[in-house]
């Protein structure tokens, strides 16, 4: 893209130079951090829910993934103005989309050099249960020695949740997803193929059984044989017929010896100079880089809320471990809402902060049938306190007092909490606001409330610090719950719809 005035956020420990790239969802900046005087790239998300959480999820899948070729978060910080700030290192040999864009074509050894790598890196996301979305030339990096590295993980989703819309990149969404499957493993593998095809021939692939073979278009010359029959296994129109991320990494290895990847036209050392040189210089992505499709993969009776979503809902943290220090989010940006039916009215006295403790009158109620009917709000409130007392203590054995067992809010949960309890953190004074609860259903074992949540103000304490996080407004939330053996627990919290 070219010059632009949009004005750099302000990102505290932070000065923001040149605007990098624009996407669907943010923005990136080249940055210095102030302490050191280190380069880095600092991706700040728009003002909405859904641009948030996928932050929250790109700062919590980029560490769970941790690996030499994925681009990890090194901090994830919230902005005055409820945008989300991602920082991550400044990689400068730019994108495999320029990349190809100079070159025309990449001989089969350094497609191998710039796809294993990166197919390897999905398939970790794949072991972790999570596909990426959005492999696509704009979302493979290079740093100056030609190192692949795959961006974006706030595509990313939970195998088998799909998202009411689904980003991808025209060209590299597979045609199951198009035609409205939910993204899986295979899609992303698809993506990896349809990466190599645009290496050897320019440009991505058509439709199946519209486009020609890819022998007929390589551009790579005969010695590509063997990678080109890699990558038609890789783009096959029927997702079982497709091969796993990983077993794609070997089998490209096996086709062909990886090369080193040169990132100007020619082998001269005086035109790579010149090149790292001008990439030291952090030449703006084009716009054409950044180019995005939207589309609706899903119909609505298939579509189900992201259970990375209960990372964001109630301003829980995503705590980024595995030595990429301590990624804290707390989300202050509305949940978008619309009127649901169900019994009940507004509170009367408005949103209320959850004592500490319980008080006799709550603690009956979880162990009251009627409860979701009688007594929502104080039963939310009960449930809301237990929570919030398990991300205050930095113990996930607390949930259990919320969540209901063999849960996914309990799992995910569990694993935030034992990262933030590795990290040497805990969320002094974490309270949650509730207000407007009602009853939208409640019969036998099973009841679902609605309720506007919120955070009150605490503080991020560990090592000695204290960083104050300010109250985050009500959002309007359904919540799932289900009696258990001894009460009432959640099992559930997603966005109102």
């Amino acid at each position: 893209m070219g010059e632009t005035t949009t004005p750099a956020p302000v990102v505290p420990g932070f000065e923001l130079g040149r605007l990098v790239a624009r996407g669907g969802t943010s923005e990136v900046w080249e940055g210095v951090r102030e302490a050191d005087g280190r380069r880095v790239a600092v991706k700040v998300a728009r003002v909405d829910h859904s641009c948030a959480e996928a932050a929250a999820r790109e700062a919590s899948l980029a560490a769970a993934a941790a690996d030499a070729h994925v681009v990890p978060v090194e901090a994830c910080l919230p902005l005055s103005d409820g945008r989300v700030a991602l920082v991550m290192p400044l990689l400068r040999g730019g994108n495999l989309a320029g990349l190809v864009a100079a070159r025309g074509h990449l001989a089969p050894g350094e497609v191998v050099t710039v796809l294993a790598p990166v197919a390897g890196a999905v398939g970790r996301l794949h072991r972790l249960g999570a596909v990426h979305g959005d492999v696509s030339p704009g979302n493979v990096l290079l740093d100056l020695d030609g190192r692949p590295s795959l961006a974006d993980l706030g595509t990313g989703r939970v195998t088998g949740d799909a998202p009411a819309a689904v980003w991808g990149t025209e060209g590299y969404v597979a045609p199951e997803v198009l035609m409205g499957g939910d993204p899986s493993p295979a899609a992303d593998v698809y993506a990896l193929g349809a990466l190599g095809w645009l290496c050897l021939v320019g440009a991505p692939p058509g439709p199946p059984g519209l486009r020609p073979v890819l022998a007929e278009l390589n551009r790579a010359g005969p010695g590509a044989a063997a990678l080109v029959e890699v990558l038609e296994s890789a783009v096959a129109a029927h997702a079982d017929e497709r091969p796993d991320a990983v077993e794609l990494a070997w089998a490209l290895f096996r086709a062909a010896d990886p090369v080193p990847l040169h990132l100007v036209e020619g082998d001269d050392e005086v035109s790579a100079v010149t090149y790292r040189l001008r990439a030291a210089a952090s030449t703006p992505a084009s716009a054409d880089e950044t180019r995005r499709v939207r589309g609706r993969h899903a119909p609505p009776a298939r579509r189900r809320p992201s259970s990375w979503a209960l990372v964001v809902a109630l301003g829980v943290a995503v705590v980024a471990a595995g030595g990429l220090g301590v990624a804290v989010v707390r989300s202050g940006t509305p949940v978008p809402a619309a009127a649901t039916s169900g019994s009940g009215s507004a509170d009367p006295q408005g949103p209320r902060a959850v004592a500490p403790g319980r008080t006799p009158s709550a603690a009956r109620s979880l162990s009251e049938r009627g409860a979701p009917t009688d007594r929502p709000h104080v039963l939310l409130e009960a449930l809301a306190e237990a929570r919030a007392a398990a991300w205050r203590a930095g113990d996930p054995r607390l949930l259990r007092s919320a969540e209901a067992p063999g849960s996914t809010l309990l799992a995910r949960d569990t694993t935030a909490v034992e990262g933030l309890a590795r990290a040497g953190l805990r969320y002094a004074g974490l309270r949650y606001t509730v207000e407007g609860v009602a009853t939208v259903s409640h019969v036998g074992a099973s009841a679902v409330l609605r309720a506007r949540l919120g955070t009150g103000a605490y503080d991020v304490v560990g090592s000695g610090t204290r960083t104050p996080r300010a109250a985050s407004a009500g959002e309007q939330v359904l919540v799932d719950l289900r009696w258990a053996h001894d009460g009432w627990r959640l099992t559930g919290i997603r966005a109102a719809r």
